[in-house]
């Protein structure tokens, strides 16, 4: 599929059955995986911080969290969230994907925007990823983890907006 007819499409917003203020939501479609399980060591050390990653089926990310957007990339692989409840949250599209300079990138929201959980943050094309020898495993890292204590609540296949975690 040629990603610019991909990314032609409005992308919808999609909601939890209940929001939860406690709940990080699965970002899109795929296969839960612990952080420690990916294959970049900066991420599986967790020396940035704790969280989870999926390895996506989707081409949608969603906002895993209500909150506001912190910052963007200018390519596109990545952003910071800020929840509604304090939470620093790291959101990174594929490992090394900066070297993709923003192909088969596009950023939705806009840095201050504030968003709902389920409002579409990114799209992202991971079958580009995958043939440009890039692994499209997708990471959400909650940066200030001090006083909160992450509680696993999926594994395997998950939807989007699925309840992922719990702190």
């Amino acid at each position: 599929m040629n990603w610019h007819n991909l990314f032609k499409k409005k992308a919808p917003a999609l909601r939890p059955r209940i929001l939860k203020d406690n709940i990080l939501y699965a970002p899109t479609q795929g296969t839960y995986l612990p952080l420690d399980k990916v294959s970049d060591p900066a991420f599986a050390s967790k020396s940035m911080g704790d969280g989870f990653a999926i390895v996506p089926e989707g081409n949608i990310l969603y906002a895993p969290v209500s909150g506001s957007v912190a910052g963007t990339f200018p390519t596109g692989h990545a952003l910071t969230l800020k929840s509604d409840n304090g939470l620093e949250i790291l959101i990174h599209v594929g490992i090394d994907t900066v070297e993709l300079n923003g192909q088969g990138f596009e950023t939705i929201a806009q840095q201050g925007q504030k968003v709902t959980a389920g409002d579409p943050l990114l799209r992202f094309d991971p079958v580009a990823i995958r043939k440009a020898d890039y692994d499209p495993t997708i990471m959400i890292i909650v940066m200030n983890p001090r006083d909160i204590h992450l509680t696993p609540l999926a594994e395997g296949s998950v939807q989007a907006l699925d309840e992922i975690m719990k702190f």
